[in-house]
């Protein structure tokens, strides 16, 4: 028997229906992924189980029982609880106090404290995170901590049904890889986790059953195991893929250098960077988090200083700074989109002509008709779903925000990209239209440099990767004979002595 069972769910918001008669089931301690694009229905769903929003029509049935919350309370009271991507903490509260809010014990009519902790230590011990303490600060803890405190309260609830929205967005490899053994936990208790993400490799890791939705209709409910990443995509997306990823044009060790790193350091995080970048060509960084390969990007571009080193563009000196880089026909998208890539409160055109306002400026006064006509050639070029240009871009899905960014790095004409995690929390649909944007770019005789926490795009899209460990390039390697075993091998500082990288002779 199902523990979660959804029978025509519908949801119209004035003129558009954001589910259609969305039906399907969730087994009792399983972790059931719902997936698709934006836009799919899988917010509408997730606050409609939560009671934030009502459904129009249809029913909800839950451990046999009719569920229909009218609001989150009601939720929580039915052992049902949402872990949002941004977290609900009292950040100069202790932990104790957070876990307990609303329900904090007392005696005689005094806080008991003592009671207080023992519950939340008792709580803590049972998901293996004894090492937070009661009192700890929460605005001082890391994010994949406070993510723990979430989930704890949660189980403090006794939740039977705990639904998670993009849960790892924001969190490195060892937080994710602790998350993961605290799902596990949960399953073994019981709890059935509704788990939302864009990130598919994650999904065939922890997944029991899997549902899909496109354009807020249900198309397949599947255990895991009878799944593959094409027909998940396929059922994603509607459509037929050849392949994953885009021909790559052919490598050429002979094509012209278009960039030279010697011996570039940034004060501790970077250390003695050499490398090359070849017209046409995608040459990738991959590393662990905190091994420098961000601040790589930041560098090259002019957001940190360097200590030492020296860049040549087209064999011409190069000193860093945004405005040089982009005087120089190089480009940079930054990896936190919402922070530094677009202006969420500024309408699309402007956003997509930030970078060039002095050309399309006459006599010190911006030309409106050469705005409107260069973002409206972006819009068109990148396909941003938009209803016209002067929408804020925060009204945008996460996949179009992202474009709007791509948008504002080619008004400069580069010839040299850095994309600094492109793709990242962005749904499958986009992501593999952004793979498309950087083969067509090198098609063009551009080059990109292409900085990825994905190994999978990292393989796909590029010639070459550099590896990092500890601000350091410790491998370069071919992509078209290394493996991901390989290149995390590296990252991991396994192999760590290397006699001629230029040449991709790499010894232990």
């Amino acid at each position: 028997m199902s523990f979660l069972r959804i029978e025509n769910l519908s949801k119209t918001y004035i003129a558009v229906q954001a589910l259609k008669g969305v039906s399907f089931e969730v087994q009792r301690g399983h972790t059931h992924a719902l997936v698709g694009e934006n836009g799919a229905g899988k917010s509408t769903l997730i606050k409609i189980l939560s009671g934030a929003e009502r459904a129009d029509s249809g029913r909800i049935w839950m451990d046999g029982k009719p569920y229909h919350p009218h609001n989150p309370k009601d939720a929580l009271d039915a052992n049902v609880s949402t872990i949002y991507q941004i977290f609900n903490l009292m950040p100069d509260r202790s932990i104790m106090h957070n876990m307990l809010v609303g329900k904090e014990p007392h005696r005689g009519g005094v806080l008991d404290i003592q009671t207080m902790r023992q519950e939340t230590h008792r709580v803590l011990e049972a998901l293996n995170a004894s090492h937070l303490k009661p009192e700890m600060t929460v605005g001082l803890l890391k994010v994949g901590e406070k993510q723990i405190i979430e989930i704890a309260k949660a189980l403090l609830n006794q939740s039977q049904l705990m639904i998670m929205d993009e849960p790892t967005s924001a969190l490195n490899q060892t937080e994710v890889d602790a998350l993961f053994k605290t799902i596990a936990l949960l399953k073994e208790r019981g709890v059935t986790i509704l788990y939302v993400s864009h990130r598919l490799e994650e999904i065939f890791q922890i997944a029991d059953s899997i549902t899909v939705l496109r354009d807020g209709t249900h198309i397949s409910t599947r255990p895991i195991h009878e799944v593959t990443r094409d027909s998940l995509v396929e059922d994603m997306i509607g459509r037929k893929l050849s392949s994953v990823f885009p021909p790559r044009a052919p490598s050429n060790p002979d094509a012209e250098e278009v960039m030279r790193v010697e011996n570039l350091s940034v004060g501790r995080v970077l250390h003695t960077i050499s490398f090359n970048l070849r017209k046409g060509e995608v040459l990738a960084v991959a590393g662990l988090s905190g091994s420098g390969k961000t601040e790589l990007g930041k560098a090259l571009y002019g957001d940190l200083r360097l200590s030492a080193g020296k860049i040549t563009l087209k064999g011409q000196p190069y000193r860093p700074s945004p405005w040089k880089a982009i005087h120089r026909q190089l480009i940079c998208l930054p990896e936190d989109r919402k922070a530094d890539g677009v202006i969420q409160g500024l309408p699309i055109r402007r956003n997509i002509t930030l970078s060039v306002l002095k050309q399309i400026s006459t006599a010190g006064f911006l030309n409106l008709k050469k705005e409107r006509q260069l973002a409206g050639e972006q819009i068109q070029a990148l396909e941003i779903k938009t209803p016209h240009m002067d929408q804020e871009v925060s009204n945008l899905s996460g996949g179009n925000q992202q474009k709007v960014a791509l948008a504002k790095c080619l008004a400069v004409h580069p010839e040299i990209f850095i994309l600094m995690e492109p793709t990242q929390g962005i749904d499958v649909g986009v992501k593999f239209e952004i793979y498309q944007f950087i083969a067509d770019q090198t098609t063009q005789g551009r080059s990109v440099l292409l900085i990825s926490s994905e190994l999978p795009e990292i393989l796909g899209l590029s010639h070459r990767v550099l590896v990092m460990h500890e601000g350091r390039i410790v491998a370069e390697l071919d992509t078209s004979t290394t493996t991901q075993e390989e290149i995390l091998r590296y990252a991991l500082g396994e192999e760590l002595t290397i006699t001629d990288v230029r040449s991709n002779k790499i010894h232990e």
